[in-house]
């Protein structure tokens, strides 16, 4: 053969060879992955679990509840003083903003009203603890973008609040 004869079948062989189609499938098996649950002073403590088949997520089941520390049953055998200082403990950051309605809740059920000097102070302490929480929130959302900078701003301001 000649040269350009091997020339003409090499790109014969190419234009062969580019119109070919692989016809390929892959059989893989199901895996099932656990995400989580994360530490509970994380936030949104979640469960997932995943079946994947290859790297698509045919089936996701959330597990939600990890917060929960049994505060329905301790309360049963407390007094309403003694409960308010376990629901201070429910969200460390935003403790005022769970003791109000616990507060009002339990107002109701006496059948008493707090003077207005004291619904006064009430709303402005919870205005106050919003203030802060959004400033916690804030930081906390540089934390989960990739800065840990905005975080301590933000305990630094929530001093001034």
């Amino acid at each position: 053969m000649t040269m350009l004869g091997d020339r003409q079948q090499l790109s014969y062989i190419a234009s062969q060879a580019a119109d070919a189609r692989l016809n390929l499938e892959l059989e893989t098996e199901g895996m099932t992955l656990n995400i989580g649950p994360q530490h509970p002073a994380t936030h949104g403590t979640l469960r997932i679990i995943a079946r994947l088949d290859g790297e698509q997520v045919v089936w996701a089941e959330p597990a939600c509840g990890y917060m929960h520390r049994g505060y329905e049953k301790l309360t049963e055998v407390r007094t309403f003083p003694q409960v308010t200082t376990l629901v201070n403990r429910i969200d460390w950051l935003g403790s005022f903003a769970n003791e109000v309605p616990f507060i009002l809740a339990a107002e109701k059920l006496m059948g008493v009203e707090a003077p207005t000097r004291a619904q006064y102070i009430r709303t402005i302490l919870f205005e106050l603890s919003r203030i802060a929480n959004v400033s916690l929130f804030l930081g906390d959302l540089g934390v989960q973008l990739g800065a840990i900078t905005p975080v301590f701003l933000a305990f630094r301001d929530r001093e001034y609040v």
